[in-house]
């Protein structure tokens, strides 16, 4: 499986790693799962993308099947959501959700440049450590 999804802070701080091949098969199981997670949560929950190991993302059909994800149920708990890569294409296509889902999104080129920010912003998170 080309993702892993799983509290990195219980009911906080939800990580979502990518790598390798994604198929839009993969970003509707992230998504869902990184859902129930984020149902659980207490907010406001966090939520870290790491798809700085993806080598190859499915067409921009990928945009268009996350503009029907319903988000309702989760926008009030979330707090952050935080993209990593250093990939310009991913950069375009993730901030493409911003609107349409009103989340407040930073991206970030390593996990640990992530979690400081992340340090800084919340200070009810426990100390962050990769």
């Amino acid at each position: 499986m080309p993702y892993k999804v799983a509290w990195f802070v219980e009911k906080r701080v939800l990580l979502s790693r990518y790598e390798g091949i994604i198929t839009i098969e993969d970003a509707r199981g992230q998504v869902r799962e990184g859902n129930a997670l984020l149902r659980e949560g207490i907010p406001l929950t966090h939520s870290i993308i790491d798809m700085s190991a993806v080598e190859k993302l499915p067409s921009l059909q990928l945009a268009s099947e996350f503009m029907s994800i319903d988000m309702s149920d989760v926008r009030d708990k979330l707090g952050w959501t935080i993209v990593v890569t250093n990939n310009k294409f991913l950069k375009f296509a993730s901030s493409l959700f911003v609107p349409i889902f009103k989340v407040r999104q930073r991206f970030f080129g390593s996990l640990d440049e992530a979690l400081a920010f992340l340090q800084e912003e919340d200070n009810t998170l426990p100390p962050l450590k990769k």
